[in-house]
């Protein structure tokens, strides 16, 4: 059973994915979280706590959308690629929910650090991935050369369209992974 900070968090998400960062206020995330403000605030005691909320469920969410995958080759490393282009079709086009909550609270800390432990993550699962399927690769360039395009991707889908963006994206690791030796 999901734990109620857990619950509110899963609502809090969605309630700033729907409206933004800068437009809900607290009444409105409390309804939309479904719970009293006294049982918001106990959970999460500021609006910087709920966007942090928000922002840890995304990203065990986020985690578990990209996992798993083929288990040898590039096609172990595209996955997450492939994934980010998936949940950009079916599940959100709105650019990175990271990034903009960090565009929303640019002095925060605490969410500076909740972005910064997602994108980490993001760049870390790539790295793993790399390190599986070629062991004696450059794990760190590829990564970065991997995590930058598929940051490129969620900026990119709001531009020219998810299709168009996936494509090139996809096209891209492909030839960055092959001419590492991986296929």
């Amino acid at each position: 059973m999901i734990d109620m900070k857990h619950q509110i968090a899963a609502r809090l998400h969605g309630q700033f994915e729907e409206m933004g960062f800068a437009g809900p206020g607290v009444e409105a995330l409390r309804a939309g979280a479904d719970v009293s403000l006294r049982t918001l605030y106990k959970y999460f005691p500021s609006r910087e706590a709920m966007v942090v909320g928000a922002l840890q469920h995304r990203d065990r969410a986020y985690a578990d959308w990209i996992g798993d995958g083929a288990e040898n080759g590039a096609a172990h490393v595209v996955h997450i690629l492939q994934r980010l282009s998936d949940w950009l079709f079916g599940i959100s086009n709105c650019g990175c929910l990271f990034r903009n909550a960090l565009s929303a609270y640019p002095d925060s800390a605490p969410i500076r650090a909740a972005v910064e432990v997602h994108k980490s993550g993001v760049r870390a699962q790539f790295h793993r991935r790399l390190v599986d399927v070629a062991p004696h690769c450059d794990a760190d360039a590829l990564a970065d050369q991997l995590f930058v395009l598929h940051e490129g991707l969620t900026e990119a889908a709001r531009m020219i369209g998810p299709e168009r963006a996936s494509r090139q994206t996809l096209r891209t690791a492909g030839q960055i992974l092959a001419a590492a030796g991986i296929k």
